[in-house]
């Protein structure tokens, strides 16, 4: 079906006017489009989507009830798969907005350069006394010896083990570079997922009052807990105070705010020049240049952290987020040949994907581009 097709079943879907053949065929064009990973990707105007979402999610939970009463068994599988993905895809259709799938075989882009493949797990680990290793060069086992504390290799996993006595720390760094993820175990047992052009500084053992580490990039923390000792992030001026939880810090220099968003338990936000809040479960912290903290309850905690299950994930953002995020991760420089497009774009898709096929993905949304060698040009 195409967009116009696709748009009048939603509407007529959504006022409860579709025929039971019309509906089995919105069913079956969300499983096609469902069936890999790439989700339904919409592009819209802000303003345009803030000001008919509401109206229809309600529509479409209304006629979901209704549906729930007639046919339980069909529902079930209707919401695990349709909801919330597919609610915002009939919000756009229905709204008039064009709406967009996967291309079945992505078109190809111009390039004069073969498009660099899907990231890797690598990363350079830095000694306490200047060694440095590569450990995508480096066997399983153990990397070093430092103050008592082992430090050895699982695959893509780096572990920390302080053992009983009282080790000597000394300061360490993970850096990951752009197209790479890596995971690391500290010596309290607290586990860290690093994203693309991150770097973590931590001590080999934590011996002081509390337990402390610096991130440049992003992290996603699941913290050992220790009453005793408050488990520290510090990140370009921010400081994330916990005890034990699970938490992500986004601190990319780039990036016009550094966003904590708390996954379980609860954290404190203290900024360069004293002003803090408290979070809970759900809540998303903004922190600007300004060091204000702007609070978002309720926030859709899995964009947050979709980096770490292999997917891009964006709701209602701009291309020039986007774009950046893409820049890590495939480790590519991105220009502009003209102003960016203000329209914005929700959708998901998958890591694992070359960046030809991601960039075709978003080219079906009306977006152009032109690479040369290890540079994506975005075009008018």
């Amino acid at each position: 079906m195409d967009t116009e097709q696709i748009s009048v079943l939603a509407k007529k879907y959504l006022d409860g006017n579709a025929t039971a053949a019309e509906q089995e065929a919105l069913h079956n064009w969300y499983d096609h489009v469902n069936g890999g990973d790439t989700e339904v990707v919409v592009g819209a105007q802000q303003d345009t989507l803030e000001g008919t979402g509401a109206r229809m999610l309600r529509q479409m939970q209304e006629q979901i009830a209704r549906d729930k009463q007639a046919a339980p068994a069909r529902v079930v599988t209707l919401r695990r798969k349709w909801l919330p993905w597919v609610a915002a895809a009939c919000i756009m259709a229905a709204a008039g907005i064009f709406l967009l799938k996967q291309p079945e075989r992505p078109r190809q882009t111009t390039a004069t350069a073969p498009a660099p493949p899907p990231a890797s797990n690598k990363a350079i680990l830095t000694l306490g006394n200047g060694t440095v290793v590569d450990l995508s060069a480096s066997g399983d086992g153990t990397i070093a010896e430092q103050g008592g504390t082992n430090v050895k290799k699982q695959q893509a996993l780096l572990i920390y083990d302080a053992g009983s006595g009282k080790a000597k720390p000394s300061i360490n760094k993970l850096s990951v570079p752009k197209g790479s993820t890596y995971q690391l175990v500290l010596p309290d047992g607290t586990r860290v997922w690093l994203n693309a052009a991150s770097k973590l500084q931590f001590p080999t053992a934590f011996n002081g009052a509390e337990r402390l580490v610096e991130l440049d990039g992003e992290g996603y923390f699941e913290v050992a807990g220790d009453a005793e000792k408050p488990f520290i992030v510090t990140a370009a001026g921010l400081r994330v105070e916990v005890l034990g939880t699970h938490f992500n810090v986004r601190a990319y220099l780039e990036e016009p705010t550094i966003n904590t968003t708390l996954l379980e338990g609860s954290v404190k936000i203290v900024t360069s020049n004293g002003k803090s809040s408290l979070l809970k479960p759900g809540d998303q912290a903004k922190v600007g240049a300004g060091q204000d903290i702007r609070i978002i309850p309720d926030t859709d905690v899995y964009q947050a952290i979709a980096w770490k299950e292999g997917f891009f994930a964006f709701r209602n953002e701009n291309i020039a987020t986007i774009l950046r995020e893409i820049s890590r991760w495939y480790d590519v420089d991105i220009t502009y040949e003209k102003a960016v497009t203000r329209r914005r774009f929700t959708g998901k898709v998958s890591r694992s994907y070359s960046l030809s096929e991601t960039l075709s993905i978003l080219e079906a949304s009306d977006l152009h581009f032109r690479q040369e060698q290890n540079r994506i040009i975005v075009l008018p």
